[in-house]
C-alpha cells in the first residue's frame, strides 16, 4: 500500500533526505505516469529531487531552528481523595444503598489523610502524570553551499538535529532516563557538464538515540493503570517502591523510567550516485542516453545495560508500626553492557534509459523513453528482506 519513493532517482526512503535538501517534489498517481515503473508503482510513485549546484557566485546559507514540542492533550487523573470517594459511592450503590451494617471500603479516617497528605508512605496520592515534563525542545542548524560555472556546479549540504523526550528523568544513577536523539547529515552533488554531464552525488546520515531501559508501552500503560492511592512513586525516606501486583510488566512506573537502566543506540548509512548523461544529436537530435549506478549501505547497533531494583510495599504490623515487605529483591546495579541488536544492508541499483524528445514544427512534441533497470539487495543480522 506503500508508494514508491524515488529520491533523484533511485529507490529510497523519504528520511533519507532533509527538507533543506530538496529541490522538488512530485507525487505520480495515473496509470500513464507510473507505468513505466511497473509492479512497483501500483501504488502511486513520490519523486524527490535534491538541490544541485547553478552557475553563480557561491552562496553560504546558514539557518537555526529553536523548536517547543507539547503534549495536544493529556487526561486530568483523579487524586487519591476523589477517587476514594467515589469508590465508596460506588460500593455503597452496588451494595442496594444500605442504611445500616455496611463498611465503606475507605474510612473516614484514610479519607482524611488522602486529603490532607498527612501521610504520604500509608496513604499515598500518586501522581502518575509527573513523569512527564510539561513540554520539551528541539534545535536544528543546516548550512547550504551552493554555486558554480558553466562548466562546473556544486551544492553541499550539512545539517545537525536534537531533541529530548518529555519523560522526567529522576534516576538514582549518573545516567539519563529520558528519550534523545541527535542526528547528523551532509550531502554533497557535483556536475560536470558539456556534451557529456558527469554527476557525483554522495550523501550520509549517523543517528544517535538513547532510551531508557524499559519500553514506551510499558512506562505509559502502567501511567494510567493504577489508581493514585495504591502506591507512592517512591516512599519518603527514598526506598523504591512497587505494588502488590507486581510481576514484570505490570509496576510502579516510576521504576520502568528510573530504575531500569537505558539502551543506546546508533545508525549509520552512505549513499552514492554516479551518473553520465550524454547527448547523442550526432545521431538524430533529441536523443540522447542515460547511465547511472547507486550504491547504499547503512548498519545499525544498540547497546544495552539493564537494571531492576529492590522494591517495597508499606504494611502496618500488629503493634500499629510501619513496616517493608520486599516486593523484589532485585538486581540493583547496572548490568555490564549487552548488545540489543545490529545488523545492516547493502543496496546496488543501476539504470539505464535512451530517451528521444524533439519538437516538430512548433507544433508536435514527440517523447520516448526505452528504460532498463536492476537492483540488488543484501541484508545482514535481521533475517531475509
Amino acid at each position: 500500500t506503500s508508494p514508491l519513493v524515488l529520491v533523484d532517482g533511485v529507490p529510497r526512503s523519504m528520511s533519507d533526505i532533509g527538507v533543506d535538501e530538496i529541490e522538488t517534489f512530485t507525487v505520480l498517481k495515473d496509470a500513464a505516469a507510473t507505468a513505466v515503473y511497473g509492479a512497483e508503482g501500483a501504488n502511486g510513485v513520490v519523486l524527490i529531487t535534491s538541490k544541485r549546484g547553478t552557475t553563480q557566485k557561491a552562496s553560504l546559507d546558514i539557518r537555526a531552528e529553536f523548536g517547543m514540542a507539547k503534549p495536544t492533550r493529556l487526561p486530568k487523573l483523579m487524586n487519591s481523595y476523589d477517587y476514594s470517594m467515589l469508590n465508596n459511592e460506588a460500593a455503597w450503590e452496588t451494595a442496594g444503598n444500605p442504611t445500616s451494617n455496611w463498611e465503606a471500603p475507605y474510612s473516614d479516617y484514610a479519607l482524611e489523610m488522602f486529603r490532607t497528605g498527612a501521610d504520604p508512605d500509608l496513604y499515598p496520592n500518586a501522581d502518575f502524570l509527573s513523569l512527564l515534563k510539561d513540554q520539551t525542545y528541539n534545535e536544528r542548524v543546516t548550512l547550504n553551499l551552493r554555486g558554480g560555472s558553466d562548466r562546473v556546479r556544486y551544492f553541499v549540504s550539512g545539517a545537525f538535529y536534537h531533541e529530548n523526550g518529555l519523560y522526567d528523568s529522576q534516576t538514582s544513577d549518573s545516567y539519563s532516563s529520558n528519550i534523545g536523539l541527535s542526528r547528523y547529515n551532509i550531502r554533497s552533488d557535483i556536475d560536470v557538464t558539456k556534451t557529456t554531464e558527469l554527476s557525483v552525488d554522495i550523501s550520509g546520515q549517523y543517528t544517535d538515540s538513547h532510551y531508557p531501559g524499559a519500553s514506551t508501552d510499558r512506562i505509559w500503560g502502567n501511567i494510567f493503570y493504577f489508581a493514585p492511592n495504591q502506591f507512592p512513586l517512591i516512599f519518603s525516606d527514598g526506598t523504591i517502591s512497587e505494588c502488590k501486583q507486581y510481576n514484570g510488566e505490570t509496576g510502579n512506573p516510576y521504576n520502568f523510567l528510573n530504575e531500569s537502566g537505558y539502551e543506546d543506540n546508533w545508525e549509520a548509512f552512505l549513499q552514492s550516485k554516479l551518473t553520465l548523461n550524454q547527448k547523442l544529436d550526432f545521431i538524430t537530435k533529441g536523443l540522447s542516453l542515460k547511465l547511472s549506478g547507486s550504491f547504499d549501505a547503512d548498519y545499525y547497533s544498540g547497546t544495552k545495560r539493564s537494571k531492576i531494583p529492590a522494591s517495597y510495599r508499606m504494611e502496618l504490623d500488629e503493634n500499629g508500626e510501619k513496616h517493608y515487605i520486599q516486593v523484589n529483591e532485585g538486581q540493583p546495579n547496572l548490568s555490564d553492557p549487552s548488545e540489543s541488536g545490529k545488523g545492516g544492508e547493502k543496496r546496488i541499483y543501476l539504470e539505464g534509459s535512451l530517451n528521444y524528445k524533439r519538437v516538430f514544427n512548433d507544433l508536435h512534441d514527440v517523447t520516448g523513453i526505452l528504460l532498463y533497470m536492476q537492483k540488488e539487495r543484501q541484508t545482514q543480522g535481521s533475517g531475509l528482506p
